[in-house]
């Protein structure tokens, strides 16, 4: 191990801070010689040290992001010899203030590929073992590639002798002109939204306080879900009224005050204009909730940050504002207020991490599309089909981690389906096999002993009812299933499953699927031939919604017992835990249901019903009992029978309480209604049993 030899970078840091720019300095070699090459750069200067290793002083090696994010320092360090983790490593961006440097303490990029980093453990399923890491000699590759600063143990500095760019001051400029023009839209247009956008770092949540600032007087609630994320916008308020800085645990400066968003619809306080920062991070029906009580608002959004990408959300919303609320406000922040243009670490962490990645969008030619697998050596060995995959995985889900894109390169079970017009991506299926673990584990997990890292569906699976074959046979779970906006609603999506259920039905026992639970997502992966084994019993904090546990019906296990235990299962929280899912869902759920048959004296008691006048309390109780017994009715009523059969049978809700267009308010009017559904059912279960 050699000495780390005397340097000095006072030449290129100088030319760094006066560029506003930051840097990434590569330190590669032994851990002992890293650390003592830090800290004769670093010396006394504000630093941050990311590391697990204990005896350095002053390390720390956070669990959750907002614990480092928020601060700023000249240098600082990212142990590579901890693990490399994306998320942590892009998180590090964040703190290094304009003229500082993010160091990367690495071995040889030589030996990065084939190096037993102890992260890696992270993307392993229990029984899985990877001599390589693709993610890693992608990393090593690029970072050769890149004009990053280098100090090698072996091979020595490489180091620019000065840092020759442009001195640039801070230009407030455009966020200025983005604050005016969404003053002017909230004083003219008061019942229409904005959505404010912008990368991090440019200045959006200071955004957020000035424009509280100029509307000083009003009552106004800057609205996310940690206080931490809203100091940067009270902070602007301050100084922009002359009031003293607030603490970071202080809720109210003036008349601007912090309100998380549950309690902001628990209480429905009054409020002139609601500021939404991070808006990616909160459940689109609880922005929609929001926007529905308070018109008068901003929902402010990170595109590309250190927590992840964040355009799956805003494609989403979007989508619903513009539906809704057709001249909604839409602005961008494009530049960078932290540090200048040009930025060498941004760009630099931006390519290591695939983090603005853009989905270029083809006209659909049907007639052209061709379905392959991928493996991650092609992933890597052609960055262009890399970048666009992971874009169709961004634009598909609600917010995408940059830990996704290691995920994506070097777990050993994925298995990646690409549909192809004329060579350019169009839609992609990741798969995850899991089970074939041995049976002494798998009877452990069946009765909820072991759980084990991955194989997360089998082990759900053989939770449900205690059947281990889930766990000690291969299953697949479709894991992502990503369509590019341009190509849907034309069964490429399904095409492309089959396919890679074809591809892999030698190989496996059983399919499944995982997802937020709607009615147009269960019909599609019922229409493929899925049963729903389960609904979850919380709600997603990202998408609000349950998640609902699918499998395939031609699976060479037997699922029909965990068919029935599902739907007994689900009748019995209608009325609880599900009595607000949508009736659409809850028809979805009930159309592919285990049908029983009808007993005579059912039949008997059925046409009694119908030949007098029953009323409520004969009807409701045997309507109700029908329709478990046979789910499927439910397909053949009217729309507005299926309704009051799921919001008053099977859910409970109140006569009263039901929406406006089928709201009872009389005993009267409920009496008609169970009439109505009698005739229905009755006229129904009479064309089957007799189809002349």
């Amino acid at each position: 191990m050699q000495d780390c030899k005397p340097f000095s970078l006072k030449p290129q840091l100088a030319g760094l801070r006066s560029a506003r720019h930051r840097q990434l300095l590569l330190l590669c070699g032994s851990r002992d010689w890293g650390v003592r090459c830090f800290l004769q750069l670093a010396q006394s200067a504000e630093q941050l040290i990311l590391s697990d290793d204990t005896s350095w002083h002053g390390a720390i090696w956070p669990q959750h992001l907002h614990q480092i994010l928020g601060q700023e320092f000249e240098f600082v360090l990212y142990d590579g010899y901890s693990g490399i983790v994306p998320n942590k490593l892009a998180a590090c961006t964040g703190t290094v203030k304009a003229g500082g440097l993010l160091v990367l303490l690495l071995p040889e990029l030589s030996a990065l590929s084939t190096w037993c980093d102890p992260a890696l453990a992270r993307w392993l399923s229990e029984g899985e073992q990877a001599h390589q890491s693709p993610f890693l000699t992608r990393l090593a590759h690029h970072l050769q590639r890149q004009q990053c600063w280098l100090l090698s143990e072996q091979g020595g500095p490489k180091l620019p002798t000065t840092y020759s760019a442009s001195c640039q001051t801070l230009n407030l400029t455009s966020q200025s002109q983005a604050v005016s023009q969404i003053v002017t839209h909230l004083q003219q247009h008061p019942d229409t939204p904005v959505l404010l956008s912008a990368d991090r770092g440019r200045g959006k949540s200071a955004a957020l306080g000035l424009i509280a600032a100029q509307f000083a007087g009003k009552n106004i609630v800057l609205c996310a879900q940690q206080r931490r994320a809203v100091q940067n916008g009270f902070l602007h308020f301050c100084n922009a009224l002359e009031l003293a800085p607030p603490e970071i645990n202080q809720n109210q400066v003036s008349t601007l005050s912090y309100i998380p968003p549950d309690i902001v619809l628990a209480t429905q306080p009054e409020i002139d204009i609601l500021l939404v920062d991070e808006a990616a991070a909160i459940p689109v029906p609880i922005l929609k909730q929001l926007l529905a009580h308070y018109p008068r608002v901003i929902f402010a959004s990170t595109l590309v940050g250190y927590e992840g990408n964040g355009r799956g959300y805003t494609l989403r919303f979007q989508d619903y504002l513009k539906a809704q609320h057709p001249d909604y406000l839409d602005r961008h922040l494009a530049d960078p207020i932290r540090y200048a243009h040009g930025d060498p670490l941004e760009q630099h962490m931006r390519q290591l991490l695939a983090l603005d990645c853009q989905y270029a969008t083809l006209s659909p030619q049907l007639d052209q599309i061709d379905y392959l697998n991928v493996d991650s050596q092609e992933l890597i060995q052609n960055e262009a089909l890399l970048e666009q995959v992971f874009a169709l995985l961004v634009l598909a889900h609600y917010q995408t981690s940059v830990n996704d894109l290691r995920q994506l390169l070097d777990s050993p079970s994925n298995r990646l389906f690409v549909a192809f017009q004329n060579n350019h991506p169009v839609a992609v299926c990741l798969v995850n096999l899991e089970g074939a673990l041995d049976r002494d584990l798998a009877t452990q997990i069946a009765l909820g002993a072991r759980r084990p890292a991955g194989h997360l569906m089998a082990q759900q699976l053989s939770q449900l009812l205690g059947n281990s074959e889930f766990c000690t046979r291969r299953g697949a779970r479709i894991a992502r299933i990503a369509v590019a906006p341009s190509h849907q609603k034309h069964g490429i999506g399904s095409a492309l499953i089959r396919f890679s259920m074809h591809q892999l039905a030698d190989k496996v026992s059983y399919f499944g699927s995982s997802f937020g639970a709607q009615a147009n997502l269960l019909d599609f992966w019922q229409n493929l031939g899925f049963k729903p084994l389960k609904l979850g019993f919380k709600q997603d904090k990202a998408s609000g919604e349950f998640a609902v546990l699918v499998v395939h019906k031609d699976s060479q296990i037997d699922i029909r017992l965990e068919q029935s235990t599902f739907a007994d299962q689900l009748y019995f929280a209608l009325s609880g835990l599900y009595a607000q899912l949508p009736w659409q869902l809850v028809c979805s759920f009930l159309s592919s249901a285990p049908n029983k048959g009808l007993s005579d004296s059912q039949l008997k008691h059925l046409t009694y019903l119908k030949s007098k006048l029953a009323n409520e309390q004969q009807i409701a109780p045997f309507i109700e009992q029908i329709i478990k017994s046979q789910p499927s009715i439910i397909n053949s009523l009217s729309k507005i029978a299926q309704q009051y059969v799921i919001l008053l049978l099977l859910q409970r809700h109140q006569p009263k309480e039901l929406p406006q267009k089928l709201r009872l308010q009389s005993k009267k009017q409920v009496q008609q209604v169970y009439q109505s559904l009698l005739s229905e059912v009755y006229a129904e279960i009479i064309s089957k049993s007799d189809p002349h």
